[in-house]
């Protein structure tokens, strides 16, 4: 209850601060964003948008996490396994913004570069949970079993671990293309995460806050959108979820709960490959959301698009993003 109590503060303290920071970033933006020369023509409307909004969120992170640390509940392993996955994986998408801006395109890093910078924060975690979270246990979905991590080979739990965050915080990094999308889905897989949560106070406190942060940031991010978080923003957004979830137990639960970024990485794989096995794109664009939208382009695709308005896009997938929660929380209690 405590934890519970303490957290709220936060939410709200975290969403005021972000919404009335983001205010005087948005009139001093220190970023522009750019936009890809081959997207959808009702893109370019957002080009200069100021952008890298989510280095703020991160910053106001740093302090709530000074607040926390210094908190009567002592932080455990569990807390520092969210600070290093959500710290780092902000740090590795800073690092993306700031070669974006320098080479004066969209992209920065590569994939292959994001999985590398990952390496080491990937191997603290498991580290962490190597010597410090040995009593604890991973709960294995649709069976009702928790299995101890004394139990799970070492080099099998790092090879989760790193590829639980990479696809998590690229996930994010994937969905944050229209204008409010990946800040509201994340907002509910950070509050589903509570299920998971709600024996450690810490974690409650950390996933109530950074739901506050990014619902603050939803304020000027809502279509039409008067900043972007930036790969800052959203490579933040998926180490903090990823965090929450593997201190919780629950990183196997992490593909439902966000089932929309599993989804929109799928739909960038398959867009690849069908492209270079068969020379044929199965979507109009990639990753999914641009599919769903207005808009054309001049290459030929297999799945017809809905042609939704942009807001309508991203409204509906929020709403499959509660679903995906919803089930996520249905299959913790052993209900599935």
């Amino acid at each position: 209850m405590e934890g519970l109590r303490f957290g709220l503060i936060l939410f709200f303290l975290g969403a005021v601060a972000s919404a009335v920071c983001l205010r005087y970033y948005i009139l001093r933006p220190r970023f522009g964003q750019y936009i890809r020369p081959e997207g959808l023509v009702t893109h370019r409307r957002k080009a200069g948008t100021p952008t890298a909004g989510g280095l703020l969120l991160l910053q106001i992170f740093l302090a709530a996490w000074v607040t926390v640390a210094f908190w009567p509940v002592k932080l455990s392993w569990r807390g520092w396994i969210v600070f290093l996955s959500a710290v780092g994986a902000g740090g590795i998408g800073l690092l993306d913004d700031l070669l974006s801006q320098r080479r004066r395109r969209s992209e920065g890093l590569s994939p292959g570069g994001k999985l590398l910078l990952g390496l080491p924060i990937a191997l603290g975690i498991f580290l962490i949970l190597l010597f410090a979270g040995g009593d604890s246990a991973v709960y294995v979905p649709f069976f009702s079993l928790e299995v101890g991590l004394r139990a799970i080979p070492a080099p099998s739990l790092f090879l989760l671990v790193l590829l639980g965050f990479w696809g998590t915080t690229n996930g994010a990094n994937l969905t944050d293309g229209l204008d409010g999308l990946a800040a509201g889905c994340g907002v509910s897989v950070l509050l589903g995460s509570l299920a998971l949560a709600f024996r450690y106070p810490e974690l409650v406190a950390l996933a109530l806050f950074g739901a506050g942060l990014f619902m603050g940031f939803l304020w000027w991010n809502a279509y039409p959108a008067r900043v972007f978080m930036g790969d800052v923003g959203s490579m933040f957004l998926g180490g903090l979820i990823f965090g929450i979830f593997t201190a919780s137990g629950g990183i196997l639960l992490l593909p439902l709960f966000a089932g929309i970024f599993v989804v929109e990485a799928l739909s960038v794989i398959a867009q690849v490959f069908s492209f270079k096995l068969l020379g044929v794109r199965v979507l109009k664009m990639s990753p999914l959301h641009h599919h769903l939208e207005e808009g054309e382009v001049p290459w030929r695709y297999l799945l017809r698009s809905p042609n939704w308005p942009e807001p309508v896009v991203v409204v509906r997938l929020w709403l499959l993003s509660a679903a995906f929660v919803a089930l996520g929380i249905l299959v913790a209690m052993g209900g599935w």
